[in-house]
Order: C-alpha cells, then sequence, then structure tokens
C-alpha cells in the first residue's frame, strides 16, 4: 500500500512539472522534493534510514514512471536506452 502513495504523489509531481522532474535533473529534484515537502524540518544528519530509503525508492519510482508515460521524459543526456526485442 504504501508502495502506491509513494508512487501515486510521484507521478503527480511529475505531472505538475514534467520538465523539471522529467528532465536530465529530475532524478535529485524528485528527492528534494520528497525530503522539502515531507521532512521540511529536519536536518540532514537527523533524517531516518527510512526517510533516506524513501526517497531512494521515490527516485526509482520516476524512473519507471518515465517508462510508462514517455510523454513526461525529457531526458536528453540520461535517456534510457530501449531494451532491444528478442
Amino acid at each position: 500500500m504504501k508502495n502506491n502513495i509513494f508512487f501515486n504523489w510521484t507521478l503527480a509531481k511529475i505531472e505538475s512539472n514534467p520538465k523539471l522532474f522529467g528532465g536530465d535533473s529530475g532524478n535529485p529534484a524528485i528527492i528534494k522534493e520528497y525530503l522539502t515537502e515531507l521532512h521540511g524540518k529536519t536536518n540532514a544528519e537527523d533524517l531516518t534510514f527510512t526517510a533516506i530509503s524513501q526517497s531512494v525508492g521515490v527516485s526509482r519510482d520516476r524512473n519507471k514512471i518515465l517508462e510508462q508515460y514517455p510523454q513526461y521524459d525529457f531526458r536528453i543526456k540520461h535517456k534510457r536506452k530501449s531494451k532491444k526485442r528478442k
């Protein structure tokens, strides 16, 4: 259930600003947005391992979303190579 919440949150963020969150700087931008929105008052050294792990999960969700919704993928330098079919 939690994974679905993070996936939906990430999709909403990408939809709100696809040029930023779907671009080459999108991974650090989505992680920063997550940490600011959910842990904004916490110093970096006080973040729990769970919070850090969830922020990395949001980044992975972003990459999955960009595969599923190529219209949001504005990467140039770090665009994923398409898979070759066997």
